[in-house]
């Protein structure tokens, strides 16, 4: 028998309003980043796919486009959602899409830094001292990702209040949605045209990039929900909070947010999937 919190929000109906928010970060990426700087600045673009762009020609402002284009949109998107203050099947759209930017976007500069390898990383090539830059890259990288889990669990926390959702409905938010965008991204790296070791340095990374951050939340959010709702006089005399009224007062304001199984979002998440493996995943060759 379903339980309550099952019966609020249906799993496929959150995995498939995930799935496309996912799919457009690499558009994101490659497209609107890579591609559109290329076509700008006068280089041919040869390959646009999920896990690479290749180019003839161009300035260093191509490579550093895509991890700033994530950049950019995840903090516009997370901007939009902050003035939307209940759940909604379109807040978490752009909740998935502003995070998925972020921490790809973050994660890739992180990565690079460490690796030597990637965007980040041809753009500080030859520049010395190495180490000054790429630790440079890693701090960035590191404070940003950080930053971003204390900016969702502090947006989830601000759910929670609202009663808008519910604590017990934290876990079926977060990791459905991450591991099918973690297998959404491993799966297009195999369908790759450029190099089988695409599938480890893009593909892999990718997944982990998104399943870390998104696997830090719940814990995240606890911490930050937890010591919203303790009393200052309490947390100031050190007596511990009452947690059962705390938990119980979201409750009362509004009824938590029903989302049922939607035959209408699951069209959209397989037609979106179908369409990123095919052009994204396997790639393709502007004339």
């Amino acid at each position: 028998m379903l339980s309550s919190a099952s019966q609020r929000l249906n799993i496929a109906t959150l995995v498939s309003i995930a799935l496309p928010a996912f799919a457009l970060e690499p558009f994101v990426h490659e497209f609107l980043g890579h591609a559109v700087t290329a076509w700008l600045t006068g280089a041919k673009v040869i390959l646009v796919s999920s896990t690479a762009m290749q180019t003839e020609g161009g300035s260093l402002a191509v490579p550093a486009a895509g991890p700033l284009s994530n950049l950019v949109f995840g903090v516009f998107a997370y901007l939009i959602l902050r003035r939307i203050p209940r759940f909604t099947p379109a807040r978490y759209f752009i909740w998935i899409f502003a995070l998925a930017n972020l921490f790809l976007g973050f994660g890739y500069i992180l990565y690079s830094g460490v690796i030597n390898f990637g965007d980040s990383a041809y753009v500080i090539a030859g520049l010395h001292p190495a180490w000054l830059y790429r630790a440079a890259l890693i701090l960035f990288g590191a404070w940003g990702y950080r930053s971003t889990i204390g900016l969702a669990a502090q947006d989830t926390a601000g759910l929670l209040r609202n009663g808008s959702i519910l604590a017990s409905e934290v876990p079926r938010l977060i990791y459905p949605a991450c591991f099918a965008g973690s297998l959404l991204y491993l799966v297009a790296s195999f369908l790759n045209p450029v190099s089988p070791s695409l599938i480890l340095y893009d593909g892999v990374s990718m997944a982990a990039g998104i399943a870390i951050g998104f696997c830090l939340l719940p814990r995240v959010i606890k911490e930050r929900y937890q010591s919203s709702a303790t009393p200052p006089s309490s947390a100031a005399s050190g007596e511990p909070a009452a947690p059962k009224a705390a938990e119980a007062a979201p409750s009362t304001l509004t009824p938590p947010v029903l989302l049922p199984f939607s035959t209408a979002w699951i069209a959209v998440a397989c037609v979106s999937t179908v369409l990123f493996l095919v052009f994204l995943g396997h790639g393709f060759r502007p004339r």
